[in-house]
């Protein structure tokens, strides 16, 4: 390409040196509204009033001003909500610095640590309703400040307020109206119970530290948001302080537990405030794939180093926020061999109380008319009373039931003389089970076995008793050819369950049941059907 001459040269200079530089312009009052709704869902959004509420205490109380705890309160109403809170509220100059300096918070300047930054959340209303009235006291000598926002606006009112209206104590009351969905509804996205939990979750440490005190009332009823009870084993002890590699100043603290049922999650929090409330739905580097999102992983992550985004529901993916994952994959090994240590250990135990039940109900079953002629497998029979013959007093000795062995030892658990095991089979997945050296071997490969295992504990110990059943019935053939038969019979069974939809047999075994419970006024828990 031939190369432009001088002149060209000189003429482009002088274009690029005259570029002139414009205001961007728009409506303000919508630009507010849409920053109101940054939060995505309305329970997030009114969660920033506690968020405010907490600013102002820890202010408070580091200038000595409060002793007692953070008080925040709900009234939920079909057509407005009223939140209230004890710590100081802002007088008229400095709800007009606020509201001159949007998204310039004054927070910035603090050397105090506080949840928000950039001043935004008195917006928040916007995800709820469409107009916000605040009633405001900093002090016990100061009037309250009436000030009042609404949507799609870049004016707000602001006086003093008259005396119904005024407060008698510090704090803060915001009334929000012309609600977008009435939050008295149980099923809504602000019914009080999912607000409950959510503030639950947002400001564990607060509540479980006794700094924060959270009522939600709502048609008569009062909600009052307590910490999570935890009661789950620790682990990953030592991590609870780990330091970023490049910046040793930085770290972040942990909190781990082991939650067998696999339904827990790991919260990133700032300043004590989850911020990603679960690292599983957050495309994190992987490691939404790793045992942070197992569920089995229970935690709470403080990383106070790290920069929320504005609204507050991830973080700046800045140099310190990849470090910290880069962290968060080193000590990531350690806890996957602590999780699947306790792992392995609660199957056994799960196992232990799998076999107990099995066998009993085996017992219970081949004790029946129909299967007395079978030879019954080892510790499936039933212990039989002593024979004692008249006017001679003979000491009982062990039946075949009793255990031979302390509790704990090889082959011997809770008095039976049978095992049971859960097992991959070497020749593959076509086997069900098998009966060796007085344990019955059930296949995790087996295709049945996977999906019942998927179900419910009932399911699982149905079908734990049904393999029993089929060994007790193989032991007791001489000519070796009912464990090919049966093995056919079962594939035969769950492909018949399979095909004609599992909700049909527990339908039909519930009003079995239920006829069942109507005619002997008893209800007692029965197998499942197989």
């Amino acid at each position: 390409m031939a190369c432009p001459d001088n002149y060209s040269v000189s003429v482009f200079r002088e274009e690029v040196g005259q570029m002139a530089k414009k205001k961007i312009r728009g409506n303000l009052g919508v630009l507010l509204t849409y920053l109101g709704r940054l939060y995505g869902t309305p329970a997030n959004a009114i969660k920033e009033y506690i968020s405010n509420a907490l600013d102002e205490w820890i202010k408070a109380k580091t200038r000595g001003e409060m002793e007692s705890s953070c008080e925040v309160s709900y009234r939920l109403e079909k057509s407005r909500i009223t939140i209230d809170y004890n710590s100081p509220g802002m007088d008229a100059k400095e709800f007009e610095a606020a509201l001159n300096r949007v998204a310039d918070s004054m927070k910035r300047e603090l050397t105090i640590p506080q949840i928000g930054e950039l001043g935004i959340g008195i917006f928040a209303f916007n995800q709820v309703g469409s107009s916000c009235t605040f009633y405001s006291k900093k002090s016990k000598d100061a009037p309250t400040i009436k000030v009042v926002l609404t949507s799609n606006s870049d004016e707000y009112e602001i006086e003093t307020a008259k005396k119904i209206e005024s407060r008698s104590n510090p704090g803060m009351t915001i009334v929000i109206t012309r609600l977008h969905q009435d939050p008295t509804k149980p099923r809504g996205s602000l019914a009080p119970q999912l607000l409950q939990r959510f503030f639950a979750e947002k400001f564990d440490s607060y509540l479980r530290e006794g700094n924060l005190k959270v009522t939600i009332n709502c048609l008569d009823k009062a909600y009052h948001v307590q910490p999570l009870e935890i009661s789950l084993p620790p682990i990953g002890q030592a991590f609870t302080e780990v330091h970023l590699f490049t910046d040793w100043q930085k770290k972040f603290c942990c909190q781990f537990w082991f939650d067998p049922s696999g339904k827990s999650h790991v919260s990133i929090r700032h300043t004590g405030v989850s911020i990603i409330g679960d690292l599983g739905t957050y495309p994190a580097y992987g490691l939404e794939e790793s045992i942070y999102a197992s569920g089995f992983l229970k935690g709470y992550i403080d990383a106070d180093f790290l920069k929320p985004l504005p609204s507050r529901t991830s973080f700046e993916e800045n140099q310190a926020w990849v470090q910290f994952l880069v962290e968060l994959d080193n000590i990531r090994p350690s806890l996957e061999a602590e999780i699947e240590e306790l792992r392995r250990v609660e199957e056994e135990k799960r196992l232990t109380e799998v076999q107990k039940k099995a066998i009993e109900i085996a017992r219970d079953i081949l004790e029946q008319e129909q299967f007395k002629d079978l030879e019954l497998l080892p510790g499936l029979r039933k212990p039989r009373g002593p024979v004692v013959h008249p006017g001679i007093t003979r000491e009982r000795g062990k039946s075949t039931a009793e255990r031979s062995k302390k509790p704990g030892e090889p082959g011997h658990l809770g008095g039976f003389r049978i095992n049971y095991k859960e097992e991959r089979f070497e020749d593959g997945p076509s086997r069900h089970s098998e009966f060796v050296s007085g344990t019955v071997r059930v296949n995790e490969l087996n295709p049945d076995f996977i999906r019942e295992s998927k179900g419910s504990e009932q399911a699982r110990l149905a079908y734990a008793t049904l393999m029993i059943g089929k060994e007790a019935i193989v032991h007791g053939d001489k000519s070796r050819s009912a464990d090919y038969f049966l093995e056919k019979l079962l594939s035969y069974l769950f492909q018949v369950r399979s095909k004609t939809g599992e909700e049909l047999v527990k339908a039909k075994y519930k009003k079995t049941r239920d006829s069942r419970i109507r005619k002997t006024g008893i209800h007692k828990q029965t197998m499942l059907d197989l």
